[in-house]
């Protein structure tokens, strides 16, 4: 999977008329690793949870990609998942939420509303029933607390979120619906990958595909 992915992105840069020497980032330790925790968890919950296949990046702060999996097993599928299949994020897009709100004058400490909250005719739940009331924003990123991620979306604009997040890397088009900060635009792990790497420098977007 590693090797379809550095040579499609070695395409990218049209090297037809050079001779290009082209030095990988795969650990294979952590690369075997990545595939036999893969095997081991389908193994175990893959037929309870109805999940037949898997996917999985492993990535330096530095943007270098020492391991990338795309699939139980390239001999019975040769399609790319942690590259090429998009899937909704969910949850781990929040945190560009916050990222966007701490841009626009919101603090760890700011006192945000967890509480019913409709637009139009969506109204959407916590995953855990019940409410908090005010409480200060790093709660609501901890808890991961729906309610919160939608009004902090209506309070900055779900527009700037898309920019922050296109800014740290994620390529595929957003869509800009009501549901967005709820991770419904559907991603790549790789751009998630290497978006979250961002974070992890200090707010500072490496180049991820190496």
């Amino acid at each position: 999977f590693f090797l379809d992915w550095a040579f499609a992105k070695v395409k990218e840069f049209n090297p037809k008329d050079h001779i290009i020497t082209v030095r990988t980032t795969v650990d294979m330790g952590i690369e075997a690793s990545v595939e036999g925790a893969i095997e081991e968890m389908l193994r175990l919950h893959g037929q309870q949870y109805r999940v037949p296949q898997s996917a999985a990046v492993v990535m330096d702060t530095d943007g270098y990609v020492r391991a990338l999996v795309g699939g139980r097993d390239y001999g019975e599928s040769q399609f790319n998942r942690a590259a090429d299949s998009l899937r909704q994020p969910g949850s781990s897009f929040k945190p560009f939420v916050y990222a966007t709100a701490l841009e626009n004058g919101f603090t760890p400490d700011s006192i945000v509303v967890d509480a019913p909250i409709c637009i139009g005719n969506w109204c959407p739940h916590n995953f855990s029933p019940g409410y908090r009331g005010r409480i200060p924003m790093t709660t609501a990123l901890i808890n991961s607390l729906n309610t919160v991620a939608v009004r902090l979306a209506q309070a900055v604009g779900r527009d700037k979120i898309v920019a922050l997040a296109k800014a740290v890397g994620i390529e595929t088009e957003l869509k800009i619906t009501r549901s967005l900060p709820l991770g419904t635009s559907e991603v790549s792990m790789i751009e998630m990958a290497g978006a979250y790497g961002a974070f992890a420098s200090g707010g500072y977007k490496e180049f991820s595909f190496r």
